[in-house]
């Protein structure tokens, strides 16, 4: 930014008016962007949960609202499910040039796509950038290095000078040092955001690898306290400004880093409407509850047919299917929360079942679940040996899992399920994108007190017939169990008598979910750029 970009910024705001988009250029760093253009597999590898779904759709948020940036993450050679090895040449992105900033990682090819109107431009070196969240922990040191002093070198390359890095989480906190000590950044401003408050989530390593970072001396006090390297400490000492993506987040992060209080803030996180809204609703400029049912209908036969073909399992159309699919992870609770209950909640109606609760009413409904844990939590790879066996055994026919994660899953379990589950202790979940996408598509929830769904969610009143969804409170398998008694009458009083308020309580939720689009997101973030611009 140069000194008559200043003066123009400091002549705007005086008079009341914004910044230009077009005075100033972002550069959007993250270790991992679910990038649709690519298609599958390689759209697969290189995404592994929320953050990678977040970044794809900030970067059609800010192509949408005209702000100039570029994108650059890593480009993974496996992927970290399947292992299948991804062949980047048939795929839209096409190599523009090759970065070695660091002798001893070997030669970086930097391949250019579209992520929604945004220059991707991502870095492929096969034998670091292998899988995404390697359970090598030396690799993944070697990861966070080369992203950081590759991302440098592509940008000078560009000849791009960037007003503001912005960084994703810890595991891109090396950039900053390295653009830091190079005068091509003197005038670059720092943004981090942190997406989590969860341990592992801040990326740590332990040990004397310093020297590993290969930047300044100066620098180690920064990442290292204790004998150990905290990237997410580091990183907001480094930037500018910080921000959660929560006011939740917001209050536990300042709680969790009180020394950095001045300069953290937070914008609860959006979902994109493009990519997540169902097609058939897309084609409706405005849409009556009658209308949503018609599509529901459609999608949720579609997600049967799509759960017979991978499952061999055909789920009745007329029970409601009760839905989760998300990493799994042990503060996301998928197992503590429904295995007192699962037999109870697939039981029929009109049964009475025992369970480790007491003797309780049947609810009706069937469950899909659908997720990935990480290959070194032995504790949930049991959980997920507990959900294969509900599906083979004692829910055979009305329960479903599938140990897989992708796009289509996403999207068709969002746009046909009938009730959205979600249940991580309260306090770890920084936002929950998954309750927005269900949210969008007229699809009631039940989660949590907490994340950025008590930002939106009203718990449905009976009585009143308002609020567009309900929470596990107190937070506890009985309550939950309690909820969805609640919703199970809601559902088949209107599939038995046609009683409306289930259809009214979906169409209400409908309408919430249209303010939760990344736009509004974005617009946040530009107050953000603008106020760290005129520092």
């Amino acid at each position: 930014m140069n000194l008559l970009n200043i003066q123009k910024f400091i002549k705007n705001i005086r008079k009341g008016e914004k910044i230009m988009k077009s005075e100033y250029t972002i550069i959007f760093i993250s270790p991992e962007m679910i990038i649709p253009e690519l298609e599958e597999t390689a759209l697969g590898a290189n995404f592994r949960g929320g953050l990678g779904i977040l970044a794809g759709d900030i970067c059609e948020g800010l192509a949408k609202q005209k702000i100039k940036a570029i994108a650059i993450t890593p480009l993974y050679s496996r992927h970290w499910m399947t292992k299948e090895n991804i062949d980047y040449g048939k795929t839209p992105a096409k190599e523009v040039f090759k970065a070695k900033p660091l002798a001893h990682f070997g030669e970086a090819s930097i391949l250019k796509t579209d992520r929604a109107g945004i220059d991707h431009y991502g870095i492929l070196q096969k034998e670091i950038f292998d899988e995404l969240y390697t359970a090598d922990r030396g690799n993944r040191l070697s990861q966070e290095v080369l992203l950081g002093h590759v991302s440098v070198a592509v940008i000078k390359q560009l000849k791009i000078k960037p007003d503001i890095i912005w960084i994703q989480e810890g595991h891109s906190s090396i950039i900053v040092p390295v653009a830091k000590e190079d005068a091509y950044f003197k005038n670059t401003k720092y943004l981090f955001t942190t997406h989590t408050p969860v341990p592992e989530g801040m990326e740590k390593f332990f040990g004397d690898r310093f020297h590993e970072l290969k930047i300044h001396e100066k620098y180690h006090y920064v990442f290292v306290k204790d004998g150990v390297i905290d990237m997410t400490r580091a990183s907001m000492i480094l930037a500018d400004k910080v921000n959660a993506v929560s006011e939740e987040h917001f209050e536990q992060t300042k709680k969790m880093f009180p020394e950095f209080i001045n300069k953290i803030t937070w914008v609860t996180n959006g979902s994109s409407r493009d990519l997540w809204l169902s097609p058939c609703i897309k084609k409706y400029k405005d849409i009556n509850f009658v209308q949503l049912e018609k599509i529901h209908l459609k999608n949720k036969n579609e997600l049967c047919e799509f759960l017979q073909k991978k499952s061999g399992i055909l789920l009745d159309i007329q029970k409601p299917i009760l839905s989760w699919v998300r990493r799994i992870a042990w503060y996301k609770q998928q197992n503590p929360m429904l295995a007192p209950i699962i037999d109870a909640i697939c039981a029929e109606r009109n049964e009475i079942v025992s369970t480790p609760l007491g003797r309780l009413n049947g609810l009706g409904f069937q469950v899909f679940g659908a997720g990935q844990a990480h290959e070194s939590d032995s504790t949930c790879l049991g959980w997920m040996a507990d959900f294969h066996n509900w599906m083979t055994d004692k829910q055979k026919g009305k329960s479903i899992f599938l140990p897989q994660y992708g796009m289509e899953l996403l999207q068709r379990a969002a746009w046909g399920s009938d009730v959205w589950f979600s249940c991580p202790l309260p306090g770890m979940e920084a936002c929950g994108t998954s309750e927005m996408r269900a949210t969008e598509n007229g699809v009631p929830v039940l989660t949590t007190y907490g994340g950025g769904a008590r930002e939106y969610i009203e718990e449905y009143n009976m009585v009143t017939g308002e609020g567009n969804g309900f929470f596990i409170e107190p937070y506890q398998p009985i309550s939950a169990y309690y909820k969805l008694k609640f919703i199970s009458d809601l559902y088949y009083d209107y599939i038995l008598n046609g009683n409306n308020r289930w259809l009214m309580l979906k169409h209400h939720t409908f309408k919430t979910g249209k303010k939760l689009d990344v736009l509004p997101m974005i617009e946040k973030y530009e107050k953000i750029f603008e106020e760290l611009l005129l520092k």
